[in-house]
């Protein structure tokens, strides 16, 4: 795939540029493709009928390894002189070449790099070319570049969806949430647990929670209720001992047997019971009460020593697989779109999350308004299952719909905010850069539509773009200029 910026015609497959640099006068050219580039920077002495200067060749934006074969110009189709290319430091390969019949050769390579076999025609070098400086190009040296990471692309046509974008907040799904109540009144004791969880803390079906010690006596005395089960056993357990010995009847000992089974019940009934939403396991007295499903502690009340009331609240646990995300739109703008096809949450500066349809379900549409009469509150559905999101967590939501439109796009990565202007680096040549400014169109799935100021074909910064602009700072742009 080749790319060209002011070439010198359309059928050309690379760059071509000069410039002055410390009293050097440097032409460029440049080939791309894929994730190779080869870059030439050279000057010409056409006194001695020479060039000299210097191949660049890159992978993936770094300088390529193990590469091997030579520089040389073509006339007429025919190699008529060349140079083997011998590494002066990774990625960089010094040549010097001589014009011979012709004036203006092609200057190609044939070279293997990284493994893959390589031959380009970088483009014509004319002998007597004049300079001409370009005070809107900024320089940056090649081995520069590879060490601030800086990476490109071309400029190309994506399908940027309808969106809408809105603030919203992570909850908590009711279907996967429950509250844990004390089930007695008494006093929270730690008994055997060493650490009381707290918010926040993971949990697992069986997990000690906390340990409860009732009084001896209140009016939902738990004491009194597990003493009179044990009192029951107990008249039960003598009346069997009694009636192997006939020493009472068969009415008295039924009597006993009925009383132990309804109090056994009742017992049971309570520490199965799981309408307080934990497990309870009666231990010498002190309940302690047990997760009875995995989850993640959102909310804790418990305190070594507080006293609680049968009712209170001790904690309430989520599962973070399953979430709720609450969007508050603009009306006019949700009213758009139809059908939601997926969302991209912003979760940071540089961070973002897509989830597609499979992810992310309506829950609820309100077309009430809120408050301040311009909003609607939308409910989703989450897949949080690669823990992306926090329970809480304000969010900022871009909405996807069913259509979408073919743009220019760039990743989110080649902007950045100048004053009041959307702002990246087009790349001519190996090493120069231009400040342009743009106007942006909608954002998706990290890439943003760029609407004016740039064309298909192109290639942009899309990596390291605020420390060009720190370094070009002196590199005057005009918001008015003709791309």
């Amino acid at each position: 795939m080749l790319a060209g910026l002011f070439a010198c015609s359309s059928e050309e497959e690379s760059h071509s540029g000069h410039s002055h640099d410390h009293g050097h006068e440097y032409h460029r050219l440049t080939y791309w493709d894929n994730s190779f580039e080869l870059f030439a920077r050279f000057e010409i002495h056409p006194n001695s009928g020479r060039i000299e200067g210097k191949l660049f060749v890159s992978h993936n934006n770094q300088p390529a390894e193990n590469v091997s074969g030579t520089i040389f110009f073509l006339e007429n189709g025919t190699e008529v002189t060349s140079d083997e290319l011998a590494v002066d430091r990774p990625g960089v390969f010094p040549f010097e070449l001589f014009f011979q019949d012709s004036d203006e050769p092609t200057l190609a390579v044939n070279v293997i790099a990284d493994g893959t076999d390589m031959e380009a025609l970088l483009g014509q070098v004319n002998r007597y070319s004049e300079y001409t400086e370009d005070a809107d190009l900024a320089d940056l040296d090649k081995t520069m570049q590879w060490q601030m990471g800086i990476t490109s692309a071309l400029a190309a046509f994506s399908e940027i969806p309808d969106v809408i974008q809105a603030p919203g907040r992570v909850l908590y799904d009711p279907a996967h949430y429950h509250e844990i109540t004390s089930p007695v009144d008494g006093h929270i004791d730690a008994g055997n647990i060493s650490v009381l969880p707290a918010s926040g803390t993971a949990v697992e079906a069986g997990d000690l929670l906390a340990g409860i010690s009732p009084p001896l006596a209140s009016e939902n005395s738990w004491t009194e209720f597990r003493f009179s089960y044990y009192q029951a056993k107990e008249a039960f357990e003598r009346a069997q001992r009694l009636i192997e010995n006939d020493a009472i009847s068969l009415r008295e000992f039924q009597v006993r047997e009925r009383e132990y089974e309804v109090r056994k019940a009742g017992y049971e009934h309570f520490l199965n019971n799981s309408s307080h939403g934990a497990h309870i396991e009666d231990v010498d007295g002190i309940l302690y009460l047990k997760a009875f499903q995995n989850g993640v502690i959102a909310e804790s009340h418990v305190v070594s020593g507080r006293t609680v009331q049968q009712g209170d609240p001790l904690y309430t646990i989520y599962n973070p697989d399953h979430l709720w995300l609450e969007v508050l739109g603009y009306r006019d703008e949700i009213g758009i779109l139809t059908e939601f096809t997926g969302a991209e949450i912003i979760v940071g500066r540089e961070s973002r999350i897509n989830f597609n349809s499979d992810q992310i379900g309506l829950v609820s549409r309100d077309t009430r308004s809120d408050d301040s009469g311009i909003r609607s509150r939308i409910i989703f559905s989450v897949d949080n299952s690669e823990s992306q999101l926090s329970l809480n967590q304000p969010v900022r939501v871009r909405l996807k719909g069913n259509e979408s439109n073919r743009v220019i796009a760039v990743p989110d990565g080649a902007l950045f905010d100048d004053d009041s202007h959307k702002v990246l680096f087009v790349m001519h040549f190996g090493d120069q850069f231009e400040r342009r400014i743009v106007q942006t169109g909608g954002s998706y799935g990290g890439y943003t539509a760029i609407t004016e100021g740039l064309e298909e074909g192109e290639r942009v910064v899309t990596n390291g773009t605020y420390p060009l602009h720190l370094m070009t700072g002196n590199v005057q742009i005009d918001d008015g200029h003709d791309h």
